[in-house]
C-alpha cells in the first residue's frame, strides 16, 4: 500500500476532487475521475470519499487537497494517508434521510429553495458520507456543512431523488429535525368516501404484514402487491400512506420515472437497493406511484431500458415472495413486504406484472359519488371552522359532479381564502368562519379533474331566456333534471331514465340555444361534440375519439353529451356505397357506446339537426334515442315572448307594439325575430347614430326587407319525416 503526505492547497480546488502526481495514479491503476477512499494511516477506520484528479507538478508522495477535505478526514498538513480505489457495492444503502448542519450561521434563512440545492449537489455526489465536510455557495455567500446523520445509519449511503434532505442550524437540536419535514400522520378517520377501498387494501396489506405466518400455516402464500388504479386525486397515495401509518410499517416511495438513470444498469440497481432496504427494514411497503411509466409493456417499450426495468422488477416482486430456495419454509421477518402500485393507466402496464404473485389484487379507486363526496367534505371540514349546516353540506356534495378528493380539498382550502381576504378588509378579525357563499365561489373556480381536459365556458342561458316552446323545455327538463332530483321515483317505478334525446327541425329555432340552457340549469357536467371535429385521417382514431368522449362522460357523471350536427356523424349506413366508411365505423362506435355491453349510467346523450332523415335507423330507435322532439318555427305565444325577452335589452319607443311584430312574424324562426330586432336597431343608427330609442318604423322598415328562410316546403318536409317515422307532432 503506498503511503502519501498530505499538502494544503492555496490554488482553488474543485470541492470534491484531490490532486494526485499522474505517476502515482498511474501506479495505483486510477483513471481520471475515478473515486477513492482517503484513510488516515493511523485510524484507518475513518475515511473520505473523493473523486481523483491528476497533477504534473506535485511530488510522488504528495497529495494536495482543500480544507473541507481535511476537515472531514481530520488530516493536517505532513500527515501520512493512504489511498484506494473505490468499488461500488452491490450492497450499499440508499440513504432515505441524510441530515446536514452548518458550521457557522449564514446570514440567509433556511427554506426549501436552500434544501432543494442542497438535495441537488449531494445528487451531483451520488455518494453520503457521514461526517463528510462540504463548502456550499448559495446566495453569494460561501458556507460549510458537515453531513451530520444519514438514515439508516451507515457509514456511506447512495443518494437518490427520494432521499429527504434536511438542513439544521449550529445550535438546533438534531431531535427535531423529524418534525421540519415529515406531515402529520395520518390514519383511516382521515380518508373519507374511501371505506371500501380501504377495507380492501387493509385485508390485503395488514394481515401480509403483521401475521404473514397465519398464511403458511393455511398453506398460503402471502399477498406480495396490490395495484390501486384510477384517475389523479382519487386518494391512491394517501391510501398507501394511511396503511403505512397504521401497520407501523416503514415506507419507501418510488414515483415513476424518478429513478430512471442515463447510466447502463444504474436504474435496476436503484431498484435493487430500494428492495434490499425495504428487507432490512421489514415491515416495509414499497409504494410505486405511477408505474405504467416505469414498467409499461414490453412489446410497445419505446427503448431497452423499459424492457430491463421490467424484467428486474419482475425478479425483484418474485424475490419478494421467496428468498430461500426452499419455499416451504416459513416466511420471516425479513419478507414482510408489500408492494403497492398506483397508476390510471392500467391497461398500459405489462401483463406479466398483473398475475397473482405479483399484483395479487387490483382495487379501483374511482370517482367518488355523492355520498362519497359528502364523506370527504364531512371529513375535510371538521379541520376548518365553518358556519355550514348539514344541508349546506349535502348541497355542495350533490353539485359537485366530477370532483374527486384533491378537487374537494383545493375548494376547502380556496374557501379558506376567500374567507381570510373577506375578514381582511373588515376591523373585526373574530368570525374567521367559511361560509356557504365562500365554498360556492371556490367551485366556481375550481373545475373537476375528470373534466378539465373538456371543460367548455358554456354561456349562461337560462330557461327564461328563451322565449316559448314549453312543451319542447318541459320534455328536456323530465330527462335531465327529474333523474338527478328524484331517482326515487324512478326506481318505484321500475323505470330508468331517457338515455338519448334527438332534437331536430328547421335552422334557427332554438335547437343549440336549449342545450346551452340545458347546461346552465341542470348543473350536470355539459360535454360539447361538434359532428365533425371527431373525423380523423388515420385509421381507428375516430373511434377512439368516440370512446374518449364517452369514457370521460362516464368518468363526470352525470353528465349530459351534446352532439350538434350530429347527422354528419351518423349518416345511413352504406349511404356512400362502400359500407366501409369512417362515417360508418364512427356510426357503430357510437351505437355500441349508448347501448352497448358496456352500460350508460347517469349519462344522457342531446343532440340536434335538420336533416332527421338521414340519421340511420338503429340510431333512432329506444334505448338510444328515447325521445324524438320537433322543435318547430315558434307560434304566436312563443314570438311574442321572444319579442318581449329581446325588446327588454333594447331602448325601445312606447310605440313599437310587441303584439304587432309578433303577428306580424308569422312563419318565422326565434333566430330571425332575433335577428329582425337587430335589423330595426341598424336602421334607427343608420337615421341618427345618436338616436335615443328604436321607433316602430324602424321595425316595420325592418320587416319590410325582411325575408323569411322557413319556407313551406321546409315545414312539409318535416311533416312527411314525422308521418313516416310515426311520431306525433309536438
Amino acid at each position: 500500500m503506498v503511503t502519501f503526505h498530505v499538502s494544503s492547497s492555496n490554488a482553488k480546488i474543485h470541492a470534491q476532487r484531490v490532486l494526485i502526481p499522474l505517476e502515482s495514479m498511474q501506479q495505483l491503476a486510477l483513471a481520471t475521475g475515478d473515486r477513492v477512499l482517503i484513510k488516515h494511516a493511523e485510524t484507518p477506520d475513518k475515511f473520505v470519499l473523493r473523486t481523483a484528479w491528476p497533477s504534473l507538478t506535485l511530488d510522488k508522495d504528495v497529495i494536495e487537497m482543500n480544507a473541507a477535505t481535511r476537515l472531514a478526514g481530520e488530516f493536517r498538513v505532513s500527515d501520512p494517508i493512504h489511498i484506494e480505489k473505490y468499488t461500488p457495492s452491490d450492497t450499499t444503502s440508499i440513504a432515505i434521510r441524510v441530515t446536514l448542519r452548518f458550521l457557522a450561521m449564514p446570514e440567509f434563512t433556511l427554506n426549501q429553495t436552500l434544501t432543494s440545492y442542497l438535495h441537488e449537489i449531494l445528487c451531483d455526489q451520488r455518494y453520503v458520507t457521514r461526517g463528510d465536510v462540504m463548502d456550499v455557495r448559495y446566495m453569494g455567500q460561501l458556507r460549510r456543512l458537515r453531513v451530520e446523520k444519514i438514515h439508516p445509519d451507515v457509514p456511506m449511503a447512495l443518494m437518490s431523488t427520494n432521499t429527504q434532505v434536511i438542513a439544521l442550524l449550529p445550535d438546533d437540536k438534531a431531535d427535531h429535525e423529524p418534525s421540519q419535514q415529515e406531515s402529520k400522520p395520518i390514519s383511516y378517520q382521515d380518508i373519507g368516501g374511501l371505506e371500501k377501498q380501504i377495507n380492501q387494501v387493509r385485508e390485503m396489506v395488514e394481515v401480509s404484514l403483521q401475521d404473514p405466518e397465519l398464511f403458511v400455516k393455511y398453506g398460503m402464500k402471502p399477498p406480495r402487491g396490490v395495484l390501486l388504479y384510477g384517475p389523479p386525486g382519487t386518494g391512491k397515495t394517501l391510501i398507501a400512506r394511511a396503511v403505512a401509518q397504521e401497520t407501523k410499517a416503514h415506507v419507501m416511495v418510488i414515483n415513476g420515472p424518478e429513478i430512471i438513470s442515463r447510466y447502463y444498469g444504474e436504474t435496476e440497481q436503484k431498484l435493487r437497493d430500494i428492495f434490499a432496504v425495504a428487507r432490512e427494514r421489514a415491515p416495509s411497503i414499497i409504494f410505486i406511484d405511477e408505474i405504467d411509466s416505469l414498467c409499461p409493456k414490453r412489446d410497445e417499450a419505446p427503448t431497452e431500458l423499459e424492457k430491463r426495468v421490467v424484467t428486474t422488477l419482475l425478479t425483484l416482486m418474485d424475490g419478494v415472495e421467496t428468498s430461500r430456495a426452499n419455499e416451504s419454509t416459513m416466511t420471516t421477518a425479513a419478507d414482510r413486504i408489500v408492494v403497492l402500485g398506483a397508476t390510471n393507466r392500467p391497461n398500459a402496464l405489462d401483463e406479466a406484472l398483473r398475475r397473482p404473485g405479483r399484483f395479487d389484487r387490483e382495487i379501483e379507486i374511482g370517482i367518488p359519488n355523492s355520498d362519497a363526496r359528502l364523506s370527504i367534505l364531512t371529513t375535510l371540514l371538521k379541520r376548518i371552522p365553518n358556519m355550514l349546516t348539514q344541508e349546506d353540506i349535502n348541497t355542495i356534495a350533490s353539485k359537485a359532479h366530477g370532483y374527486v378528493g384533491a378537487d374537494l380539498a383545493a375548494v376547502c382550502r380556496e374557501a379558506g381564502l376567500f374567507c381570510i381576504r373577506r375578514n381582511a378588509l373588515s376591523e373585526s378579525k373574530v368570525d374567521l368562519k367559511v361560509t356557504l357563499q365562500d365554498m360556492n365561489d371556490a367551485m366556481a373556480g375550481i373545475r373537476p379533474s375528470a373534466m378539465r381536459e373538456i371543460m367548455l365556458e358554456v354561456p349562461k342561458v337560462y330557461w327564461a331566456d328563451i322565449g316559448g316552446q314549453a312543451y319542447i323545455k318541459d320534455r328536456l327538463k323530465e330527462s335531465i333534471e327529474w333523474p338527478l332530483k328524484h331517482p326515487e321515483a324512478f326506481e318505484r317505478m321500475g323505470i330508468r331514465p331517457p338515455k338519448g334525446i334527438l332534437l331536430y327541425g328547421p335552422p334557427g329555432c332554438s335547437k343549440t340555444l336549449m342545450a346551452k340552457a340545458l347546461a346552465t340549469e341542470a348543473g350536470s357536467n355539459f360535454i360539447a361534440v361538434k359532428g365533425p371535429e371527431l373525423f380523423s385521417k388515420w385509421v381507428g382514431e375516430s373511434e377512439k375519439a368516440v370512446r374518449e368522449v364517452f369514457r370521460k362522460a362516464r368518468a363526470a357523471s352525470p353528465s349530459i353529451v351534446f352532439f350538434d350536427e350530429i347527422d354528419a356523424l351518423t349518416v345511413k349506413r352504406g349511404s356512400d356505397g362502400s359500407g366501409t366508411s369512417v362515417a360508418d365505423r364512427v356510426l357503430s362506435q357510437l351505437l355500441n357506446e349508448m347501448d352497448g355491453i358496456e352500460p350508460l349510467v347517469n349519462v344522457t346523450v342531446v343532440a340536434a339537426t335538420n336533416r332527421p332523415d338521414i340519421i340511420d335507423d338503429a340510431l333512432l330507435r329506444p334505448g338510444r334515442i328515447d325521445r324524438i322532439l320537433y322543435v318547430g318555427p315558434p307560434d304566436y305565444a312563443s314570438r311574442r315572448d321572444i319579442f318581449q325577452i329581446q325588446i327588454a335589452k333594447m331602448t325601445c319607443d312606447k310605440d313599437v307594439d310587441i303584439d304587432e311584430l309578433a303577428q306580424k312574424t308569422e312563419g318565422c324562426s326565434g333566430a330571425e325575430a332575433v335577428a329582425l330586432c337587430q335589423e330595426a336597431a341598424l336602421f334607427a343608427m343608420e337615421e341618427d347614430v345618436h338616436i335615443d330609442s328604436i321607433k316602430r318604423r324602424h321595425f316595420l322598415k325592418a320587416l319590410g326587407s325582411f325575408k323569411r328562410r322557413i319556407t313551406p316546403e321546409m315545414l312539409q318536409f318535416y311533416a312527411d319525416f314525422q308521418t313516416r317515422s310515426g311520431l306525433l307532432p309536438a
